[in-house]
């Protein structure tokens, strides 16, 4: 009878215990610790890194470091480019104020504008220097031209330096998924090695080795997809200021000629 007693009461815990689960929404957790089964393994994102290959484990920590360096790339380039549509903005509107006056605006070297004003001022000092009378139209359209020529080369130095990282952010797009797929396809042939040394198709074998092999990917694609928009986006801003420096240059030549027409 006590024995009976014992089973009896045992059977109404656990229908008390499932009545509650139920009404909580905990039902499959209550069977589970009635049933006597171990707790559920928590497997998460660094689990699975420190579970993997070493191999993988190389491909992302180099994705890692690659992500840092794109969004390195876009706040440093975020803030130069910044400083220089200012600086631009700023030299332009004192250039356009002071080319109104009698005589011709100083240089600057605070801005790429301000720079490619300074040769063409020292082009212009140059041929005022070595031609004394009044030039021809000969010699002011090869004045112009060596302007505009000494203006652009001032203008590509400069884009050329704001485009620094450029080549970095686009091989970081293009490359990365690709190296997060070879530490996928490394981390999967290591999961079928395994397989075939516990000689065991269960899916508690693989899973997790593939889970770890598509986390490659997952970083892959982390690391691409912000180097692709940042490098589409500093391309765009680059555009741009090619074409307000080459807005610049014809304004800048523009000016001078009007200067040689109204001196001659």
């Amino acid at each position: 009878m006590n024995t009976i007693g014992k089973y009896l009461h045992s059977r109404l815990r656990l229908k008390t215990l499932l009545l509650t689960a139920v009404a909580f929404g905990t039902a499959p957790l209550v069977w589970a610790q009635a049933a006597g089964a171990p707790p559920a393994i928590e497997f998460g994102v660094a689990e699975m890194f420190m579970q993997a290959h070493v191999v993988v484990k190389a491909v992302m920590i180099f994705l890692a470091l690659c992500s840092l360096a794109t969004w390195a790339a876009f706040v440093e380039k975020l803030m130069a480019f910044g400083r220089v549509r200012k600086a631009n903005q700023a030299f332009l509107q004192s250039f356009r104020q002071q080319s109104a006056g009698p005589n011709l605006p100083a240089g600057s070297e605070d801005s790429i504008m301000g720079c490619m004003w300074l040769a063409a001022r020292d082009e212009l000092d140059h041929f005022r220097k070595t031609h004394t009378a009044t030039p021809t139209p000969h010699q002011a359209d090869r004045l112009l031209q060596r302007i505009a020529l000494s203006a652009s080369i001032v203008q590509e130095r400069e884009l050329s330096r704001l485009g620094g990282w450029m080549g970095m952010l686009a091989t970081i797009g293009s490359t990365s998924p690709f190296v997060g797929l070879f530490g996928t396809v490394w981390g999967i042939l290591n999961s079928f090695a395994h397989i075939a040394v516990m000689k065991s198709t269960s899916l508690a074998v693989v899973a997790p080795g593939i889970a770890e092999a598509l986390l490659a990917t997952a970083i892959g694609l982390f690391a691409a997809i912000p180097a692709v928009m940042i490098y589409n986006k500093f391309t765009r801003d680059i555009n741009g200021f090619v074409g307000a420096l080459d807005n610049f240059s014809a304004e800048m030549v523009s000016i001078v000629s009007r200067r040689f027409d109204s001196a001659g």
